[in-house]
């Protein structure tokens, strides 16, 4: 189990009752531990992991990253210390129900599915949380990932394969989601009701969700570029089609002032998309730069785990 956490204090204890209680039902054979990745998080969350680390040893790692370095980088770092023969990504706010593990893990262990899925077909979160992910997911399906879930997905399992794909290919401004059905496994899909969140208050702001947005359409889509170019041969013909109106107009002398208000809107309207041209291609170069730059994606401060494992070490990163 791979948890990010961020100022989740009071869910800790609950989200952990609730997930021992699950995995401890399930079926002989499978193992089972708890990576929390404590991702900067401004009140006691880390004090609470420490204690449910201590609760349960053998059971919980707990990783501390220096500071705040987005949910993308927290799951990345659990993936990075994952030694399980699969993993299953899921909140710590307990609005993915837990009890979806036991048949996450029946369909990878009994129907030898690499990748599954639980989407959401129903949310009790909210009317605009409803409708932002209604429209977040219908854009990326049509215009960057054609097999994403109609409702997208954050709660999901996925077998050593499809990790080892994923670590070896590491993105700074990665879109998980898009990674994962990138590696090419067809998904199994569970539909379930997403919860509402009944302890604190979620981190998860609207400009969160507009730059993950924008991470995974430009990082999978060519639509804007498309988009840049169309929009750039329709201006340059209107253009065009204008400048041999003014000419004709000049020819038979209809125009016997030189045109001030024609040649100000003409600027304007050429210079204002230019800027959205040159900005869509900088979000491009900048992600390039990004992943060139070979700065590491998290730092980690500790790690709380087996002594024979390198207890409370400081300073890893990837």
């Amino acid at each position: 189990m791979v948890v990010p956490v961020y100022f989740n204090e009071e869910n800790i204890p609950v989200t952990w009752q609730a997930l021992r209680e699950t995995l401890a039902t399930l079926p002989s054979g499978i193992d089972w531990e708890v990576i929390f990745i404590d991702d900067g998080s401004g009140d006691d969350s880390f004090a609470r992991l420490r204690e449910v680390r201590e609760s349960a040893p053998e059971r919980v790692r707990v990783l501390k990253l220096l500071r705040n370095f987005g949910q993308y980088a927290a799951i990345m770092a659990g993936l990075q210390h994952a030694r399980g023969d699969a993993c299953v990504v899921m909140s710590a706010d307990l609005q993915d129900p837990p009890e979806l593990i036991l048949e996450m893990a029946r369909r990878w262990r009994d129907d030898g599915h690499e990748i599954v899925l639980c989407t959401r077909n129903q949310r009790e979160d909210g009317v605009l949380a409803a409708w932002t992910s209604r429209i977040f997911y219908r854009l990326m399906r049509r215009y960057a990932i054609p097999n994403m879930p109609e409702g997208g997905f954050d709660y999901f399992l996925i077998a050593r394969s499809v990790v080892d794909i994923i670590r070896a290919v590491p993105e700074r401004n990665g879109f998980l989601q898009g990674q994962v059905l990138w590696a090419g496994h067809e998904p199994s899909l569970i539909p379930y009701t997403r919860r509402k969140r009944k302890l604190g208050r979620s981190r998860w702001t609207l400009s969160m969700k507009l730059a993950y947005f924008f991470d995974g359409f430009v990082s999978y889509s060519i639509a804007p570029i498309r988009l840049i170019t169309a929009l750039g041969i329709l201006v340059s013909l209107l253009s065009f089609g204008y400048a041999g109106l003014i000419l004709v107009a000049r020819l038979v002398s209809a125009i016997s002032i030189p045109g001030w208000a024609p040649t100000m809107v003409s600027i304007l309207m050429l210079s204002g998309v230019q800027l959205i041209m040159l900005g869509i291609i900088g979000e491009y170069l900048w992600r390039t730069y990004q992943t060139s730059d070979r700065r590491p994606s998290f730092i980690v401060e500790a790690i709380l785990e087996d002594e024979g494992r390198g207890s409370d070490t400081e300073g890893t990163s990837s």
